[in-house]
C-alpha cells in the first residue's frame, strides 16, 4: 500500500540503445512528483515506492546468512529498539555487527541489474530476523542512504542534517521528501533463511559513477515504536539483526557492463 505525497525529481534517465543491453527496457523512473509517505509491506505480496525507489515483498530466492552475500548486519546495542549502520568492516560503527565477512564495503558493479517493469534497476535484498509472535514480528525501515564513492570501510558516525558525513556522493535518500519510512513483516517469510524485503533503484540514479565505485549503504531501522499510526504492534528492532544483502547476482561481467555503457552514453550526451 503505498502514501502519495509531493515530491522533488530524484534522477537523471540516460536513454540506452536497445541494441547494447539486452533484456532491458531503459525508461525514466517515475520520480517527478509521486512518492510516498509510506509503504506498508506487512502484508504477503505488498509493494510500493518512495521517492525513486521501489519496495516490495516477492521473494522467489532464499537468502540469509550464508544464502546470499551478506554485506551489512546491524543490531541495536543493549535493549535499545533503533539501530542505524552502514556496511565497513571497521567495528563499533554505529550499530554495525563486527564479522567482516558479512559487514564490507561493495562496488556498484556488484549489485544485480535487473529489469523492473521495464527500467534497468539495481536490487539491494533485506532479510530481517524479529521475533515472531505478539506483535514483535514487525518493524519500521525508516532511512536510507546511499552513497557511490568516497572512502571504502569508512568510520564516520556523525551526522549533518540527518545526513551522514560520508565522503562519498548522495544518490538515494529514503526521507528526501519527508519523514518517510517502510513497515514490514519478518513472519511472512522463515527465519534468517528466507529474504523479506527487495528493494530496487532505478540505474540511472548511478550515471556517470564506474562499476568500481564503492557503494555504501546507511539504513535505520526500529524508530516507529509501537503502534505507529495506522497500525497495532511493535515496529521497534528486535530479536536478530536486519542484514542487507545481494540476491540473485549475475555474471560479475553483466552488471559491470551495463554500467560501463551507461557511463559512455552520458560521457557522450555531455561531450555533444
Amino acid at each position: 500500500m503505498t502514501r502519495n505525497y509531493s515530491a522533488p525529481a530524484c534522477a537523471r534517465a540516460v536513454a540506452l540503445p536497445a541494441s547494447l543491453i539486452v533484456g532491458l527496457l531503459v525508461a525514466p523512473p517515475d520520480c517527478g512528483i509521486a512518492s510516498a509517505a509510506f509503504v506498508d509491506l506487512t502484508t504477503a505480496g505488498s509493494s510500493g515506492s518512495i521517492v525513486a525507489a521501489e519496495f516490495d515483498t516477492n521473494i522467489v530466492q532464499a537468502t540469509g546468512t550464508g544464502g546470499f552475500d551478506t554485506f551489512v548486519q546491524q543490531s541495536p546495542q543493549g535493549n535499545g529498539t533503533i539501530s542505524r549502520a552502514y556496511n565497513t568492516t571497521v567495528n563499533n560503527v554505529l550499530d554495525n555487527k563486527s564479522a567482516d565477512n558479512f559487514n564490507y564495503s561493495i562496488e556498484l558493479g556488484d549489485a544485480p541489474v535487473v529489469n523492473r517493469a521495464g527500467v534497468p534497476s539495481l536490487k539491494f535484498s533485506l532479510d530481517l530476523n524479529e521475533s515472531i509472535g505478539g506483535g514483535a514480528e514487525f518493524i519500521s525501515l525508516d532511512e536510507v542512504q546511499i552513497f557511490v564513492g568516497g572512502t571504502p570501510n569508512s568510520n564516520v558516525d556523525t551526522f549533518t542534517l540527518g545526513i551522514l558525513d560520508h565522503d562519498g556522493t548522495l544518490v538515494y535518500q529514503l526521507d528526501a521528501g519527508g519523514d518517510d519510512w517502510v513497515a514490514m513483516n519478518a513472519n511472512l517469510n522463515s527465519g534468517s533463511g528466507a529474504g523479506d524485503v527487495d528493494m530496487y533503484l532505478p540505474l540511472s540514479l548511478f550515471s556517470g559513477f564506474a562499476a568500481s565505485d564503492v557503494v555504501t549503504l546507511y539504513s535505520q531501522f526500529g524508530l516507529q515504536g509501537v503502534d505507529p499510526a495506522g497500525f497495532t504492534g511493535d515496529f521497534g528492532a528486535s530479536g536478530g539483526f536486519e542484514e542487507w544483502g545481494l540476491a540473485g547476482v549475475p555474471e560479475p561481467s553483466t552488471a559491470r557492463l551495463v554500467l560501463s555503457v551507461l557511463a559512455l552514453a552520458v560521457f557522450r550526451r555531455r561531450a555533444g
